[in-house]
């Protein structure tokens, strides 16, 4: 699973920047009318920092089935290749009869490892819409197949381990599967929650050092997820007129010693969070090439909260 986590974090980053690209050109097609009669002057419109959440949806005049047999045959080459990747590291083990894990609490990883599972959730269930609405789909069909597709390749992978001796079919992780899946069509369905994103973030190097053998793909401790709050859109109207629109606050969670024998411990953390596609960064090229690091938590300060006390940082990532 730690594999698939970061093939998932990273395509999705690639294809969200592509298909917001593909929005943009799709606006430029439709921006251009047919000659008409001279219009009555109109008071000059106050100028607007370029977003992201300015681009128009794709343009639905029903689905291409050309396209979708295209968005089709892409994800399952995508199930193929996680699959390859993940079968030698993980299903090559001993094998059992199907049985059924409840680690709940307390288990595998401290539970970072069910924010991974919900991230993998997210991030395919993105990638797989981007692929559905270029298809024509609406918007939100685009999320609720994209999410069945997400699902279903994560189903896969439970079985799997389902009948791996090592593993098991952990109802916790299937959980954290269903919610990361649908959760952006819940925020579509549910306009407050696109105040909220889930992001990652990864460091290859403590601030403080300990005995972890530093296996990026297995690295629990030094994974941290994010749900942060964009501050603009929550707060009420006159204080939100003076705060930047890249600016939010984000609650972290990370383990330390994931795999030790003693000594683990939950981490918890606030920090400031910095969303570049809300800033006015220049042209809207960059914008749409600034994406994929909606969903990655950029260094910031932030303070840390675990039982062996409180700790702050200039910056952490």
């Amino acid at each position: 699973m730690r594999r698939f986590v970061i093939l998932c974090a990273v395509t999705v980053f690639m294809a969200h920047g592509l298909a917001r690209s593909e929005e943009a050109h799709q606006l430029e097609e439709h921006s251009a009318v047919p000659a008409a009669a001279p219009a009555l002057p109109l008071p000059n419109a106050p100028e607007k920092s370029f977003s992201l959440d300015d681009l128009p949806q794709y343009r639905h005049q029903g689905v291409s089935r050309g396209r979708l047999a295209i968005a089709l045959a892409g994800v399952g080459v995508y199930d193929i290749a996680f699959y390859e990747t993940l079968k030698k590291p993980w299903w090559s083990g001993t094998k059992s009869d199907m049985h059924v894990i409840n680690d709940w609490w307390n288990g595998y990883a401290m539970e970072v490892d069910k924010a991974a599972h919900a991230f993998a959730g997210q991030s395919m269930a993105r990638l797989a819409a981007e692929s559905f609405e270029w298809t024509g789909m609406t918007r939100t069909q685009a999320l609720f197949w994209g999410g069945v597709t997400s699902l279903a390749t994560l189903s896969q992978v439970e079985v799997l381990d389902g009948y791996t001796a090592k593993f098991g079919f952990s109802t916790a992780d299937y959980a954290a599967n269903i919610a990361g899946a649908f959760f952006p069509l819940a925020q579509e369905m549910w306009p407050p929650l696109k105040m909220v994103t889930f992001k990652i973030s990864y460091h290859t190097r403590r601030f403080e050092e300990h005995g972890n053998n530093g296996n990026i793909l297995e690295d629990y401790d030094r994974q941290t997820y994010w749900l942060a709050l964009n501050l603009k859109e929550a707060l009420p109207r006159p204080v939100s007129g003076v705060v930047p629109a890249w600016l939010g606050i984000a609650a972290g969670y990370g383990v330390e010693n994931a795999f030790a024998s003693s000594g683990r411990m939950r981490e918890y953390y606030l920090a400031l969070d910095i969303d570049p596609t809300r800033a006015n960064v220049g042209p809207g090229w960059l914008s749409r090439a600034l994406a994929p690091l909606r969903y990655v938590h950029l260094p910031s300060p932030a303070i840390r909260f675990r039982e062996d006390g409180t700790r702050f940082f200039a910056l952490y990532f």
